[in-house]
């Protein structure tokens, strides 16, 4: 997948969320967002501490475990999300065509019979 066609902070969750099992370190995922987009170091560090260390409807900062992060599942859901949408943005798009496709054969074969 093109990673570029993704905002950069799907693209970091969507870093996050592949790399939980083992966790990951944040200056991996620094170098790992600048190494694709150009992001200054201080919209990265607002993603972090937006989206990892205070997630939304977090009563408490979490922490970083033995130097590694795992996402929140807010962030798990994030991802989820956006490939949700983007399918059925796709499928919206394919089910346009075909009822197009299906209003030209429709309007044939009236043709058809009427000039029969």
């Amino acid at each position: 997948m093109n990673k570029k066609k993704e905002p950069w902070q799907i693209v970091a969750a969507r870093y996050c969320v592949e790399n939980s099992e083992k966790g990951f370190e944040e200056k991996n995922l620094k170098s790992y967002i600048q190494s694709i987009y150009s992001v200054s170091d201080g919209h990265v560090s607002q993603f972090i501490e937006e989206d990892l260390q205070f997630p939304l409807g977090s009563k408490y900062p979490r922490k970083e475990r033995g130097g590694f992060w795992i996402p929140s599942l807010d962030l798990v859901s994030k991802v989820t999300d956006y490939d949700e949408l983007k399918e059925a943005r796709e499928n919206s798009k394919n089910a346009f065509c075909l009822s197009i496709i299906a209003i030209i054969i429709s309007a044939l074969t009236l043709i058809i019979q009427l000039l029969q």
